[in-house]
């Protein structure tokens, strides 16, 4: 996230280290130690890997317990693991970010981002940064896919699943025999960007921008999508030398329609939703079903909750497939301990 610079600014936390790669400030030596590291390792990665990148040699990460540059903490910044103030070439980082590295990484490509880059329209930056992210922070990646692929499909009515149930013991005696399904549709509650196609318009990630919660992270989700889809077609060079030519042919921002040709997207909803789902691994499909275990768990234990036996019995006695019905991916449900959990606790007496 970008941040605009206006205010009083926060005090530096108390402990500071200097490194090759920026200045360090946070709370204790361990953490700054632990945060240069990180630091050390992303940054000559970053460089090999983002072409026209301008990282500041003047670089500050600083470690809080709310990532703030002003003395009073703004509202727009309540839901932010990090921010990027460009004034200050300061990044400031939440100490219990579900993965620190990964929110440096997205940070660090903000700090390095400028010249060419600055076409980009909407909030297609932040879609660039949780891409790259992804590849410097491979252990964080399926969870971040999950999260902003499935945002997308949410900004654009929804992801359907296929629970399919069989029964173990018919399984061993004679093939395997369906003993039940269900359609499962995951949709959003909360207020969602009114068409994909405002990615190009609306700078969620700006602090100065005044969207709630649910619809940056809408925003967010179809700018990885978009963007994913560009560089796995053209790569990183691809995606920069449009914004060069963009730039050289004096645009202030990257024209929509080459990008959606890039991306191999189309304007409606519906063709973004399934360019969503058909993203999502098997590794993604695991995340959602820990980050949405509610309609998955419940329509299991109503399939359990009459069958003989223990909670514990009846769970072991089927196996349980989870299939998304626009996409490919499909995993076991009940080789998943979270999920187990879940239909156990809805099973107990």
């Amino acid at each position: 996230m970008a941040l605009v610079v206006t205010g009083c600014l926060a005090p530096p936390p108390a402990v500071l280290l200097d490194s090759s790669k920026g200045t360090i400030r946070a709370a204790s030596e361990e953490e700054a130690r632990h945060v240069s590291e990180l630091l050390g390792k992303l940054t000559p990665a970053l460089q090999a890997l983002l072409p026209g990148e301008h990282l500041p040699s003047d670089l500050e990460v600083w470690v809080q317990d709310e990532p703030h540059l002003y003395a009073v903490p703004l509202a727009a910044h309540a839901d932010a693991e990090g921010l990027f103030a460009p004034g200050h070439e300061r990044i400031l980082l939440a100490r219990g970010a579900d993965n620190l590295e990964r929110v440096l990484a997205h940070e660090l490509v903000h700090a390095s981002l400028g010249g060419d880059w600055d076409v980009l329209p909407g909030t297609l930056e932040e879609g660039l940064c949780d891409v790259i992210a992804t590849r410097l922070v491979p252990a964080g990646a399926a969870r971040l896919r999950a999260g902003r692929l499935s945002s997308a499909a949410l900004a654009c009515g929804g992801l359907q699943f296929e629970l399919e149930v069989r029964d173990r013991s018919r399984s061993a005696e004679g093939g395997a025999r369906l003993g039940w399904s269900a359609r499962i549709t995951l949709s959003s509650t909360e207020d969602t960007p009114d068409a994909p196609l405002d990615v190009f318009r609306v700078a969620a990630g700006l602090s100065s921008t005044r969207v709630d919660t649910s619809v940056k992270r809408g925003y967010y989700g179809l700018a990885f999508l978009l963007v994913e889809r560009v560089v796995e077609r053209h790569g990183l060079q691809g995606l920069h030398a449009r914004c060069r030519l963009a730039a050289e042919a004096g645009h202030d921002r990257l024209p929509r329609a080459p990008l959606l040709e890039a991306a191999g997207l189309g304007e409606e909803r519906a063709d973004w939703r399934r360019a969503a789902a058909s993203a999502i691994g098997e590794a993604e499909l695991i995340e959602l079903v820990e980050m949405y275990p509610d309609s998955i768990a419940g329509a299991l234990a109503h399939y359990l909750r009459n069958r003989p036996g223990t909670p514990e019995e009846r769970f072991d006695s089927v196996a349980a497939e989870l299939a998304l019905v626009e996409g490919t991916a499909r995993v076991e449900l009940t080789d998943l301990d979270c999920l187990r959990a879940e239909v156990l606790s809805r099973l107990a007496p």
